[in-house]
């Protein structure tokens, strides 16, 4: 892995709701020896990409990354839109938002929002990509393509990455046809025993950029009357952002 993937993946590993990391948490997270990981820490700070934690033990975003968010958001990229329409979305729900790119044959979360709720489900934003014929927020991604060219990404063969996941082209096409219909995609237990996703993809007509982004939630709390209010503001949210020129 290069220098770069690897802050990356470190970078990652930050959320609204985690913003100081030690060197320990970050090796856990990203399963990498703690002196790798140490070395590359102390790199980024003196980048300004990681500041020092307030109490000295760990390291937080540094002032390089505010800087460039604050002109991201100012630019109003379809990021910045895709991750203020999944925060209102999780703060009104309770449940976790994510927003996510593919990279080749994966999703890679690109920002966390995390719920009010009490439990929390989904992937963390440092752990393993998911496939994405194996993921709500993949689905809704590969919906937006033709089937040829899903046939193409995909060299013609599924991931079978779960149980639950499609174990033939003709079933990922099927689920991908029902996608186009409703206009969301929808997971259980792909990301992990006992989670749902809601996901619906979001496009720049004018850079042709995809987005995902989804509300992962405990499929044991969750009932159909939530769901279908989840949902309806996942599609609001999306239909806010293709409404309005980017």
């Amino acid at each position: 892995m290069s220098i770069l993937a690897s802050a990356v993946n470190v970078l990652r590993c930050f959320s609204t709701t985690c913003s100081e990391l030690t060197v320990t948490e970050v090796a856990q997270l990203l399963g990498l020896p703690k002196s790798n990981v140490s070395r590359l820490l102390r790199a980024m700070r003196e980048a300004g990409l990681l500041d020092s934690a307030r109490d000295g033990r760990g390291y937080s975003p540094g002032v390089l990354l505010v800087g460039l968010g604050e002109l991201a958001s100012v630019g109003q990229t379809l990021g910045a839109r895709a991750h203020a329409a999944v925060s209102r979305v999780s703060e009104q729900c309770g449940h976790a938002g994510f927003v996510s790119a593919r990279y080749g044959r994966r999703m890679v979360g690109l920002t966390h929002h995390a719920g009010r709720n009490p439990l929390q489900v989904g992937v963390f934003m440092g752990g393993n990509p998911l496939y994405v014929d194996a993921c709500a927020t993949g689905r809704a991604l590969l919906a937006t393509l033709h089937d040829d060219a899903v046939r193409e990404l995909l060299d013609g063969q599924v991931s079978q990455a779960t149980p639950q996941s499609p174990v033939t082209m003709d079933e990922l096409f099927s689920r991908l046809a029902q996608v186009r219909e409703r206009g969301y995609a929808e997971s259980h237990d792909e990301a992990g025993k006992g989670i749902g996703a809601l996901a619906v993809a979001v496009r720049d007509e004018r850079t042709e950029e995809v987005l995902s982004f989804c509300i992962t939630y405990p499929e044991a709390t969750v009932d159909a009357v939530e769901l279908r209010s989840i949902t309806e503001a996942l599609l609001q949210a999306r239909s806010d952002i293709t409404r309005t020129p980017l």
